[in-house]
């Protein structure tokens, strides 16, 4: 792989993953610690990423709503495949759980299916609050502005008494066949949703099994569903029923 194409590919997970270390570079190009370390400096030189210890993180803005909008035309190729894979698993009159994720948000993008959705995202919300055929229930409670979520306990008590035909999940660290998310109110919640999905579908492009995140909520094994963009590795393909 040539260094533009990496670079390239950098910038679309860092804006998923906010701040990237030089050892998940490593790992996942194959590539040696100079490789990455001038990857990151000609990015950081450029004025595209910031360098902190270890790695490079997203710019910092103060304008999420432009930010939110840029974003919709950002979505790749990756995300739109398996957008368009999750699509078949909603069915009219169903009752629906949509995680906070770009790719879950680019399904929110292109449903088409009178349905019932739940969302705890800021940017699920916006988009679907404009589709005639859904019945949204848009989840209350603290913002938490980094990743665009609103927690309550309030509202936890009410996910409990819901039953969901299929809850998609965005993950955000695969490594290990574990299923990780950056904060613990995130995690909690997606945990009890499951707990009330007939199917649990699993959305995740390829790089995520190189990442890691703080809170785990359990493994691939325990989704019915793995819906990625390339062909993963046979321990994968073993632990789940795969769609790519």
């Amino acid at each position: 792989m040539y260094q533009e194409q990496r670079l390239e590919e950098i910038l679309k997970m860092l804006r998923d993953a906010d701040v990237l270390t030089s050892e998940q570079m490593i790992e996942h190009f194959h590539v040696s610690r100079d490789t990455i370390r001038r990857d990151f400096a000609k990015l950081s030189q450029a004025g595209k990423v910031k360098r902190v210890h270890g790695g490079i993180m997203q710019l910092p803005t103060n304008n999420e709503i432009v930010s939110f909008n840029d974003r919709l035309d950002e979505f790749s190729d990756a995300k739109k495949h398996i957008a368009e894979l999750a699509q078949e698993f909603i069915q009219t009159q169903g009752t629906y759980f949509f995680d906070v994720s770009t790719t879950v948000l680019k399904l929110a993008q292109i449903v088409d299916t009178k349905a019932t959705i739940y969302t705890h995202s800021l940017d699920n919300a916006i988009m679907l609050s404009g589709n005639s055929k859904i019945d949204l229930h848009a989840l209350g409670g603290q913002f938490f502005p980094k990743n665009r979520f609103f927690y309550s306990l309030n509202e936890v008590e009410i996910l409990k008494h819901i039953n969901f035909n299929v809850a998609f999940i965005g993950a955000a660290g695969l490594k290990n066949g574990k299923v990780s998310f950056e904060d613990q109110e995130d995690a909690y919640l997606k945990q009890l949703i499951l707990e009330n999905a007939k199917t649990k579908v699993l959305l995740a492009e390829n790089f995520k099994f190189t990442k890691e995140s703080t809170y785990s909520i359990g493994n691939i094994t325990d989704f019915d569903y793995l819906l990625t963009d390339i062909k993963p590795a046979e321990q994968i393909l073993s632990a789940t029923n795969v769609k790519y």
